[in-house]
Order: C-alpha cells, then structure tokens, then sequence
C-alpha cells in the first residue's frame, strides 16, 4: 500500500537556500503528498513564495525560534503522512531520493526507518545498486553517528512509542532521536549517498565542542551493557575524548585538550591511538615554552 509521505524542512532567514531545498522536493521521481516548511525567521512566508507547485500541497507555519527540534515537533504534529521525510533549507535531495527509500520500506514492511549517506555539495552522485544495511542497528549507530537527519524517512507512529525531538538538545538532538527509534525498532542504512549537505552560515553543528558533550551526555544515557559491550563502550567515548581535545585545541584552550587527551588515555589504554594525540601535545606544549 501507497503510503502518504510529509516532508518537513525547518528554516531560519535564508529563502533562496530554502526554495533550492523544495525544488530538490519537488524535482524527485516520486513525489511526496505534502511538504511543511517550519519558519523560525523573521520574515513572514507564504507557500507561493516557497513554491508554486501545483502538484503538492505545501504548507508555511510561521513559528517562534526555537530551536530544530521543537520546528521539527511542530511540522510532525501538523503533519498527515503515515511516512515522515526530513530536510534541512540548505541542503538538498538526489532526484530518485525518495523513490528508492519509500520503495525499500514498501518492500521491507518490518523496517520502521531508513537512511543514506550525503555528500557535500558540488559532489557527484551516481544511482547504483549500494548494500544497505539493516535490522537491529541500535549498536552500529551507538559506535557511529551514521544517520543524517536530511535522509531519513521514518513511520510516523514510530514517534508515539519513543517521542520526538528532545527540545532541551540544541546540537545533537537528532542523534538522540535515532538511537530511541534504533533501540526500540528495525531500521536501514543505506551506504550510497542520496542527498548534498550545505555548508550555511551559523549551523548549530558548527558548535563541535558542545555537539561532542552532547553526545557524550546521550551515549551515557543510552548505554545498554546487554547490547553493548565495556570494550566497546570504552573505546566509544574514548574516540569522543579525542575529538574534544582537538578542539580544545583548535580554541587555544591547551590544558582543556590535554585533560580530554588524558581521558582517551584512561578508556581505552591499550589503543596507541589516544597516546599518539597526548604525544604530540606534549611535544607542542615543550616546544611552545621552549625546551
């Protein structure tokens, strides 16, 4: 059965990145049944400005700045798709986007979401035939944040057994999101890209150093040693402490990232990996005071 398909894209003041998204929509093979452009801006839009496309019905709620997450939650409550497809106004989908993901979860009834990899823009994109990967993948996205939120489709009841996005999250909502929907549902990957990611000014994922204390807050919260392993959980986080640190760095606050650098030493201590980092601030910090 054909499934009715929401497209929801949360935008803040930047109109012709945002018409570029919808006309990414718009050109697909399949196309959705609607579109919800959530405006945080300060700008009043209506859906002729955004498009005048006569074949999906487009809807513009104008909304109080909040933050993604609650924009999101408020194009999903509005939203009538069984199906709901993430965009954000920078970036943009591959033609056969959705026609390859809806018909993947046609076929796969017991998938409740799926996901590709993107690209940057200006990349090329060829449709072949890529593995998708698939099941409980609770695990695979605890190790790794996998899952672009501008390629995910997922069924809309998913939402009232787990929830939405958590609106207290600023960076890194999404990924809390998917882990509630893995843990508790099968979900695909796809491993080809299906989408181009923009680099727009002032992305709240710019903010790397609270984006990795997010995460490190999620993966504790979510940490199930039933599905997850101490080795592997150990070395999770250890990756994390080694991110930290070099932006700790890249900021100029050097005790900060030595103590990060110090942290990945202590999980996961037999990895040369987090040495190799403590190493070379080590050497950084002699040669800066000049022994």
């Amino acid at each position: 059965m054909r499934g009715i398909v929401s497209v929801i894209i949360p935008t803040l003041n930047r109109p012709e990145a945002l018409q570029e998204a919808v006309e990414s929509v718009l050109s697909q093979s399949r196309l959705p049944d609607e579109i919800i452009v959530v405006n945080s801006g300060n700008d009043k839009l209506t859906s002729n400005m955004v498009s005048d496309s006569k074949t999906v019905k487009i809807e513009v709620l104008d909304f109080e700045s909040l933050g993604p997450s609650a924009a999101r939650n408020r194009g999903i409550s509005r939203s009538n798709g069984d199906f709901i497809a993430f965009l954000d106004d920078d970036d943009f989908w591959h033609p056969k986007k959705l026609e390859i993901q809806m018909g993947y979860l046609e076929q796969h009834p017991e998938i409740y979401m799926v996901s590709s990899r993107m690209i940057p823009i200006g990349g090329n994109i060829k449709i072949k035939k890529e593995p998708w990967i698939s099941g409980d993948l609770f695990c695979a996205l605890y190790m790794k944040s996998l899952v672009p939120t501008p390629t995910v489709i997922v069924k809309k009841e998913v939402f009232d057994e787990v929830g939405v996005f958590n609106e207290e999250i600023m960076r890194g909502e999404d990924y809390d999101l998917w882990l509630r929907i893995s843990r508790s549902f099968l979900t695909a990957h796809l491993k080809a890209p299906l989408g181009w990611v923009g680099r727009g000014a002032g992305r709240l994922s710019d903010d790397k150093i609270d984006l990795r204390n997010n995460s490190i807050r999620i993966l504790k919260e979510y940490y199930d040693p039933e599905r997850i392993s101490r080795r592997k959980y150990k070395k999770r986080m250890s990756e994390l402490e080694i991110y930290l640190g070099r932006e700790y760095i890249k900021a100029g606050e050097m005790e900060k990232g030595k103590e990060h650098f110090m942290s990945a030493v202590r999980l996961n201590p037999l990895s040369l990996r987090p040495y190799r980092y403590l190493l070379r601030y080590l050497i950084r910090d002699l040669s800066r005071i000049g022994v």
